[in-house]
């Protein structure tokens, strides 16, 4: 894939950039959620009033067996709900995450029908893929990336033409994606945020595919019926 050398070397500048010098998040304060199966954002983000996100990392193998049941999931959310997957940075050991958050960015923009196949081939990447017989690649290059795009069904000279242009913006986003772990207390992948106010994970389920679900669905339907201040 042929790409500037410039390009390559901004994104790595913003790997270094993407999670700031705190390194591990404050936890969430425990407020009157102590004791209930899910944690209080403190301060509540006020964006999203509307917004569920589901907060995964590529790295992260857990995320990885989470990921289409929370898809699905959020593709059934009633409005007004926004359901919003979303990508963390929570390393810069190397940019392995960078490059694969902006690699989203650029599926999302293009060809967003595209972006789950996009995700499990990163997750494969990144992880590896044991049935297949594949192992993790410890480092990733944005070629990978472009490669994983086109594989995932991006044209190729579309996104040529797209990067020439919209890059630059594209790049500028990628902080924002490891700041995200100190903007909602952010302590373990995969996680959910729901209404900006209240943080659950599966450990809130003891570890349980199902009853995360149903609890999902239990704080979704208290939400609905009292507003966001219901829980």
């Amino acid at each position: 894939m042929q790409f500037s050398d410039q390009r390559r070397k901004t994104l790595a500048l913003l790997a270094v950039a993407a999670v700031p010098s705190w390194a591990v998040p404050p936890a969430p304060a425990a407020g009157d959620s102590a004791g209930k199966p899910y944690q209080l954002i403190s301060p509540v983000v006020t964006g999203d009033k509307n917004r569920i996100r589901f907060f995964f990392s590529y790295d992260c193998p857990y995320c990885r067996s989470y990921h289409n049941g929370l898809m699905q999931w959020g593709a059934s959310l009633p409005k007004p709900f926004v359901f919003d997957a979303t990508p963390v940075i929570t390393s810069i050991d190397n940019n392995n995450l960078p490059f694969a958050v902006y690699g989203r960015l650029v599926a999302q923009a293009l060809a967003p029908k595209n972006v789950a196949a996009y995700d499990f081939m990163m997750y494969s990447l990144i992880q590896g893929d044991a049935e297949a017989g594949i192992p993790p690649k410890q480092i990733i290059s944005l070629d990978d990336v472009f490669r994983t795009l086109v594989k995932s069904g991006v044209d190729f000279k579309a996104m040529q033409d797209f990067l020439k242009t919209k890059g630059d913006a594209i790049q500028k986003q990628i902080p924002e994606h490891g700041l995200l772990l100190k903007t909602y207390g952010l302590t373990v992948t995969p996680a959910v945020a729901l209404v900006g106010r209240y943080m659950v994970s599966p450990d809130n389920a003891n570890g349980n595919p199902q009853q995360f679900l149903l609890l999902l669905n239990g704080l979704v339907s208290r939400i609905m019926q009292g507003g966001a201040n219901a829980l």
